[in-house]
């Protein structure tokens, strides 16, 4: 009995495996069949055809800056511009008669707004200039937020027009215009140069009572004109040379002054005069700057025809520096570098002082004339100057250069350099013991100190309105670096 009953069993296997043995499966195929199933449009827009296969065939598109229209079997998809920097995509629906659907993809790259350049150089005249557009997303507008600049789109020759007005002014300035294209942004500048006007000088000295004249040079772009401020001076212009012209002074020392204008600028010269052989000599004060400290200081000087007489030190005499002087032809020059100054001493060991010239601000590092270079004066210009006080006081100014090794430095700083030996040469140098950077020479007003006095009683107002310090130097050799 068992055994019919496993042959039963075996025998409906049987059937139920032949059973799923016979069941088919067969895949549907899409009828719709596309040339390619995403397409890239560029940012500016435009159209692009696909090719499809397929009956009843009907097209709808996604977005509302993609349009879908379809001629038989060939799809057109077209898209407006792009108006931003970033890419955008989106489908087109294609179904059909049977039901059956495709997604044909859009992909339109982002837009761009670009110009030859973003930087105009415009001279200081008035001026039109041209600026392409290399690359657009649509129509460009533009807009100039400076009221001395106009600008245009020349959409011919894809380029802006730029109106540039004279600049009246002596200093450089900068226009903006903004250029749009859609929700795209850019900004063209416009770099105008500053009017020429410039003075070979602002003060025309004049070391003479008796009536005289001097010229200056004025370097100009625009017509110029002048102006005198003060009734002893008449002034008048011809080419680019300002004549002034004085009548004798019965005065120790004046200063005036004549406007000097082109365009809406205007500059002052100042007029000084003295007589150079009687208001030389005198009492001054020797200001100069100190690197270190980062500010100004003085020290009294006795200044005559033989050389300015300084005392930096307590414990020491005077220190005279040497000074040539032509009264005849007005001029003064300070002795050459490497002229002895006279000795120095601390904690018994006896240093010799030598005067040399140093280049402090010329660079990021120091520098010195060296012990070979021995031929080089500084030059004094004498003036007059009108401080804020309104004394009237001489000025002396120092300008001058060395070379070496084929380099010429300016002498922006004095130094006392010291010597092992009553020698000036490389092997018996120390380094500098004193600097005085950017020297010069004011003499005091008479009886009117109270007048230019700082409220703490011992700083000196400068005419440029900062105050120096007495100096205080300590006896210790600070070597230059």
């Amino acid at each position: 009995m068992k055994k019919i009953y496993s042959l039963i069993v075996f025998a409906i296997g049987s059937l139920t495996l032949a059973s799923c043995g016979d069941d088919d499966f067969t895949e549907k195929v899409n009828t719709i069949q596309v040339e390619k199933s995403e397409t890239t449009i560029p940012a500016a827009g435009g159209s692009v055809d696909i090719t499809l296969t397929g009956e009843g065939l009907t097209v709808v598109s996604a977005a509302d800056w993609l349009t879908a229209t379809i001629n038989g079997n060939v799809l057109t998809a077209s898209a407006t511009a792009n108006p931003t920097r970033e890419s955008r995509a989106s489908h087109i629906d294609v179904k059909a008669a049977n039901g059956d659907t495709y997604l044909v993809s859009i992909v339109q790259t982002g837009g761009m707004l670009a110009l030859e350049s973003n930087e105009l150089a415009a001279t200081d005249l008035d001026a039109s200039y041209n600026v392409a557009i290399e690359k657009s997303v649509g129509s460009v507008t533009v807009k100039s937020l400076s009221d001395w600049v106009k600008a245009s789109v020349n959409a011919k020759s894809d380029s802006i027009k730029v109106e540039v007005a004279s600049n009246d002014y002596d200093v450089a300035r900068q226009g903006k215009i903004l250029v749009t294209s859609g929700v795209l942004e850019d900004t063209l500048f416009v770099n105008q140069a500053a009017m020429k006007f410039s003075l070979s000088t602002n003060v025309a000295s004049i070391l003479s009572n008796a009536a005289g004249s001097k010229t200056v040079t004025v370097s100009h772009s625009k017509p110029v004109t002048v102006e005198s401020k003060a009734d002893w001076i008449t002034a008048s212009i011809t080419g680019n040379v300002i004549k002034v012209s004085v009548a004798a002074n019965a005065t120790k020392r004046r200063v005036g002054e004549v406007a000097v204008k082109s365009g809406k600028s205007e500059k002052t010269l100042y007029v000084s005069q003295l007589d150079f052989a009687d208001q030389f000599s005198g009492t001054y004060n020797f200001l100069f700057y100190d690197v270190n400290q980062k500010g100004w200081y003085y020290l009294p000087a006795d200044v005559t025809d033989k050389g300015i007489s300084i005392k930096p030190f307590k414990n020491f005499g005077a220190y005279t520096i040497p000074l040539t002087v032509n009264k005849t032809a007005r001029t003064v020059q300070t002795a050459n570098c490497g002229t002895y100054l006279g000795e120095w001493s601390a904690e018994g060991t006896t240093l010799y002082l030598y005067l040399a010239w140093g280049n402090f601000f010329g660079g990021d590092v120091k520098k010195w004339s060296t012990a070979t270079v021995t031929n080089v004066a500084s030059t004094g210009t004498v003036y007059a100057e009108k401080l804020n006080s309104g004394d009237v006081v001489t000025i002396i100014n120092w300008a001058g250069n060395w070379t070496y090794n084929n380099v010429t430095y300016e002498i922006d700083t004095w130094l006392f350099q010291t010597m092992s030996a009553k020698a000036f040469t490389t092997a018996n140098n120390r380094g500098s013991l004193l600097s005085f950077s950017k020297p010069y020479l004011i003499s005091n007003p008479e009886g009117a100190t109270a007048k230019y006095a700082n409220k703490n009683g011992c700083a000196i107002q400068l005419p440029n309105g900062e105050y120096a310090r007495p100096a205080v130097l300590k006896n210790i050799l600070r070597p230059l670096k």
